[in-house]
């Protein structure tokens, strides 16, 4: 199928579905909803896939970052900010439906590296809340920015 017949049947060409690909190729993401224009589309594999051994047989290093989901619909509301470590366990904040809140934890320990919905937004199921450096991974090289 060409990219031009692909961008009329789906909404988007070839190197955009790549692009989109190539993206969630690298990280722990098991399922991902994308809308695209009028165009919607799921991307999913299994969660043992995340783990599967290479061609030489060894496991893949895991990811440093780790997303933490929204484990229902409702509102938000963060009890962790950025740069804060947190433990196994440890609430990360609560979501709130019809007036009940549930708490969201953290699977594992890390550092919480970026916020991703702010306090008092709405979420769905899914939906990625904040971005967890894994404890025990080193932190990402300081980078540099030349004054202009």
């Amino acid at each position: 199928m060409s990219s031009d017949a692909l961008l009329a049947c789906a909404g988007l060409s070839a190197d955009e579905l790549g692009a989109m690909l190539a993206l969630v190729a690298g990280t722990d993401i098991c399922e991902l909803e994308v809308t695209f224009g009028t165009t919607r589309f799921s991307l999913r594999r299994p969660p043992a896939a995340a783990h599967a051994p290479n061609a030489n047989g060894t496991a893949p290093p895991e990811p440093s970052s780790l997303a933490i989901t929204s484990p229902l619909v409702g509102i938000f509301r963060p009890s962790v900010d950025t740069g804060e470590m947190v433990q196994p366990g440890q609430s990360i904040g609560a979501i709130e439906a019809l007036g009940m809140p549930s708490s969201v934890d953290a699977p594992q320990g890390g550092t919480v590296e970026e916020l991703l919905v702010h306090a008092g937004t709405p979420v769905e199921y899914g939906q990625p809340l904040l971005i967890l450096r894994r404890t025990g991974h080193p932190l990402d090289p300081i980078r540099t920015v030349a004054s202009p």
